[in-house]
């Protein structure tokens, strides 16, 4: 997917403000669609709170611990939550099948990260046994549609038996996972991090109560044309995402639980409120005389990473672009006229 695309793409599966994120003709040309401005300054809004608190810090830390075990090896039977490390063959019909087959694999027990019935039948194997699985696929199966509730065999050899125990906060272990040299250092960084992050929910957060107030001090009325181009826009996006995955849109889209139909409704209303929240972006934009500038366009590629503004463009389409920095400059305007209670 673009890279532009990935940083400000509106998603319904992770839905919030939408911030304009359309090539169609009308988030900065003409449009179809009317509005009329309510109250768009002094608005109110509450603050989130930014504290971080040593208790943060200190389950910041543990998380990181946690996703790092210390990897033991066990003279024992394999039980779930050990990991083992197996060699494994994949059978159908008795010739083994395409992509069934791996070496040297670590696999966590109860990880669920096999077929059903994969890591159970390996609950109590140690170290150098050999074991057939005789399992069955799910159906449907999506990973591979031909093998969807097939009869397989799996065989299995154990190489080796592990056990994991919490890993220790030391010099070696922020060596081998973090850029610190020193706990102290680290302990500073995170809670670093964590202020920075609550700051940026904050921000968003506010942007998103004041502009959400905005609109609803507004009357607002769009056209079909506008919401039928954005909703395209989103529409396209999407499936060239899934191709560029190598699959449907349809299996993409479910596995985030959706089928096509909640996933094409969903998107329309969403194109819906993105129309409406362009036009009222647009028409502040308009009353303020907040225009877009080469200045704005060469910061925001150097902010997203770009070489040159021509590359941005052609990554993401100058109506976005100009869309997108509309949506920034207003949003800016509405924060340093709001109130804080």
């Amino acid at each position: 997917m673009k890279k532009f695309l990935c940083i400000c793409l509106c998603g319904i599966l992770a839905a919030s403000m939408v911030s304009g994120c359309s090539k169609q003709e009308g988030s900065v040309g003409k449009s179809s669609s009317t509005v009329k401005l309510g109250e768009y300054k002094g608005i109110t809004y509450t603050p989130m709170s930014t504290e971080v608190t040593d208790e943060d810090v200190d389950a910041e830390v543990q998380a990181l611990l946690d996703a790092h075990p210390t990897m033991t090896s066990v003279d024992r039977a394999a039980a779930l939550g050990d990991t083992v490390n197996i060699d494994y063959v994949g059978k159908l019909d008795g010739e083994a099948f395409d992509g069934g087959s791996a070496s040297g694999t670590d696999l966590e027990l109860g990880s669920g990260m096999f077929i059903d019935g994969f890591e159970d039948g390996l609950v109590g194997a140690s170290k150098g046994d050999q074991l057939d699985l005789n399992l069955t696929f799910p159906d449907p199966y999506t990973n591979n549609p031909d093998l969807a509730g097939k009869e397989v065999v799996f065989e299995v050899t154990v190489n080796d038996v592990k056990e994991s125990n919490p890993a220790e906060l030391n010099e070696d272990f922020l060596a081998s996972y973090t850029e610190y040299t020193t706990v102290d250092e680290f302990m500073a960084g995170t809670r670093q991090q964590l202020e920075d992050y609550a700051k940026s929910q904050a921000e968003s957060q506010m942007q998103y109560d004041i502009f959400t107030k905005v609109m609803d001090n507004s009357e607002i009325n769009v056209s079909d044309e506008d919401v039928q181009a954005y909703y395209e826009e989103l529409y396209d996006t999407y499936k060239s995402q899934a191709e560029a995955f190598g699959i449907e849109l349809e299996t993409m889209i479910s596995y985030y639980g959706m089928d096509l139909a909640t996933f094409e409704a969903q998107l329309k209303s969403q194109a819906e409120a993105a129309t409406k929240q362009d036009a009222v972006a647009r028409e502040i934009a308009s009353k303020e005389g907040i225009t877009v500038e080469d200045a704005d366009r060469e910061a925001m590629a150097e902010d997203f990473g770009y070489e040159s503004v021509d590359a941005m463009i052609e990554d993401g389409g100058a109506d976005m672009v100009d869309s997108y920095i509309l949506m920034e400059k207003v949003l800016d305007l509405l924060v340093a006229n709001a109130v804080a209670e």
